[in-house]
C-alpha cells in the first residue's frame, strides 16, 4: 500500500515537473517571437527621414513601410527623439529596426545590417564666398569643421576624422549649418541629400554648396537590432529591398520626400 503511494506521489511529480518545464519553454518560445516590427530612425535628415512634429516621414521610412506591408507584417513607426536616443533604443533593445544609417563598427556590435537601401554620399558644404579648394581628405586638416550630433559616415572616412581633423558636434544639421554661415566652421560634413534638402528649403543654396568630388559613396543601410526576435525577418526584408531598388521604387520615393520637405520644411528644434 505504501510503495503504491510512494510510486503515485513519484509519478505525480514527474508530471508536475514536466508541466513546469513544458509551461517554460512556451513562455520562452512566446518571448522569442516578433509581434510587430518596431522602427525608428534619425527625426532631423531630411529627404531620408524626419520628424514633422507628428509623425515620421521620408524616403527611408516610405520604404519600410511598403516592405513591411507587402510582407503583412505588423510595424510601428516611434518618434523617439534625437538620434542618439534612437540608438540607445536600438542598444537596450526597446525598438527592432533603425532606418536607415551607415555601417560602423560600433553599430555592428548590436545591429544586423541589411543590402543596402540607398546611396547617400558624403559631402563636404562650404559658404560659396570662402571656398575651400579640397579633392583629398587630408586637405580638410588645416580648417574648423562641423558635424551633427550623432552622424557617422563609415569606415575608414569615421576614423580619419577622429584621428586627423579637428571637428566640433553640434545637435543638428541646422545648427550645423548656421555655425558655418557665422563663420565658427569652415566647412560641414554630411550627407549630401539631407545638406542640398535643407539648403534648398531654406533658400540658402546660393550661399552654402557641397564640394565635389564627394568624400564618400558610402551606402545607407537598415539595421535590425540583433537581440530582437524581428531580426528573423531580415532575409525576407532584403528580397523584398533587391525587388524595390530593381523597381526603381526606392529612387521615386528619394525624389518625392526631397519635394515633400522642400515644400513643408521642418526647422528642427
Amino acid at each position: 500500500m505504501w510503495t503504491g503511494l510512494q510510486s503515485c506521489r513519484r509519478s505525480i511529480c514527474r508530471f508536475a515537473i514536466l508541466c513546469a518545464a513544458c509551461l517554460t519553454c512556451a513562455l520562452e518560445a512566446a518571448g522569442n517571437t516578433c509581434d510587430k516590427v518596431v522602427i525608428s530612425a534619425d527625426p532631423a535628415y531630411p529627404p531620408l527621414h524626419w520628424y514633422d512634429g507628428t509623425a515620421m516621414r521620408g524616403a527611408s521610412i516610405a520604404v519600410a513601410r511598403r516592405i513591411f506591408s507587402d510582407l503583412g507584417i505588423p510595424y510601428e513607426i516611434r518618434y523617439l527623439g534625437p538620434f542618439n536616443r534612437v540608438l540607445a533604443a536600438a542598444q537596450s533593445g526597446t525598438i527592432d529596426l533603425v532606418v536607415t544609417l551607415k555601417d560602423t563598427p560600433e553599430r555592428r556590435s548590436y545591429l544586423s545590417f541589411s543590402n543596402t537601401v540607398l546611396l547617400n554620399p558624403v559631402a563636404v558644404f562650404v559658404r560659396r564666398d570662402k571656398l575651400l579648394d579640397i579633392k583629398k581628405w587630408n586637405e580638410l586638416a588645416s580648417y574648423r569643421g562641423g558635424v551633427a550630433r550623432g552622424n557617422r559616415f563609415g569606415e575608414p572616412l569615421d576614423s580619419f576624422i577622429k584621428n586627423n581633423l579637428t571637428v566640433q558636434e553640434s545637435n543638428d544639421l541646422e545648427a550645423s549649418f548656421k555655425m558655418l554661415s557665422a563663420d565658427r566652421f569652415d566647412y560641414v560634413v554630411t550627407g549630401f541629400y539631407p545638406g542640398r534638402t535643407f539648403l534648398l528649403a531654406t533658400a540658402s543654396d546660393q550661399k552654402i554648396i557641397a564640394l565635389h568630388p564627394h568624400l564618400s559613396e558610402s551606402p545607407n543601410l537598415a539595421g535590425f537590432v540583433t537581440q530582437s526576435p524581428c531580426a528573423a525577418y531580415l532575409g525576407a526584408f532584403n528580397k523584398q529591398l533587391d525587388r524595390l531598388s530593381k523597381e526603381k521604387f526606392i529612387e521615386r520615393v528619394i525624389e518625392q520626400a526631397s519635394e515633400e520637405w522642400r515644400q513643408h520644411p521642418v526647422l528642427f528644434k
